[in-house]
């Protein structure tokens, strides 16, 4: 069976979004950086925009004030210089309000995190997922889980891939190779 795609997935796959944590569960990411930064939205609409970007292999978070805020609340300062190697503890919250709509909305736990140390299972093979291409097991499960929606080992991922390019129509519009 081909694996779906939510909706949400196709706003801004530039930036990390609600569909980038796993259901029920916290992403804990290191800041590398913040700048204020031109971002495009899927309209083709710019705006300037504040931007945290990690240094562990998470996209890029576009921050609100609540959420700066709350880096400010658990670090201590107000200088995002302060914040390059600091952990946020990143979690999905249903009832953030965007006018009279509640849209939910991704939220900074107002705690310094603790390094996770829960086993990271494959949900294909069952198999413990552990560190590949360079990449903590972590990443690997957060990447897994935003590119096929679950999370895989690097095996699986590998197949997963592998049998969703076999399935690819040939693009009519390439030139053929004539033999």
């Amino acid at each position: 069976m081909a694996e779906k795609t939510h909706w949400k997935k196709m706003t801004n796959p530039n930036y990390m979004g609600d569909y980038s944590i796993p259901e029920g569960q916290d992403l804990i990411a290191t800041i590398d950086y913040v700048r204020k930064e031109k971002v495009t939205g899927v309209g083709g609409k710019t705006e300037e925009e504040v931007v945290a970007h990690f240094s562990d292999g998470n996209k890029p978070l576009i921050l609100n004030k609540t959420n700066m805020k709350t880096i400010q609340k658990i670090y201590k300062t107000p200088y995002i210089e302060d914040w390059k190697g600091r952990k946020i503890q990143i979690y999905y919250d249903p009832t953030v309000k965007f006018g009279r709509d509640t849209v939910g909305g991704l939220r900074i736990r107002p705690i310094v995190p603790q390094q996770q140390t829960v086993s990271l299972i494959c949900s294909d093979c069952g198999k413990q997922i552990t560190a590949a291409f360079g990449k903590d097991a972590e990443w690997v499960s957060r990447y897994t889980h935003q590119s096929y929606g679950k999370e895989l080992c690097a095996e699986c991922a590998q197949e997963l891939k592998a049998k969703q390019e076999a399935c690819k129509a040939p693009d009519p519009f390439k030139k053929q190779e004539v033999k």
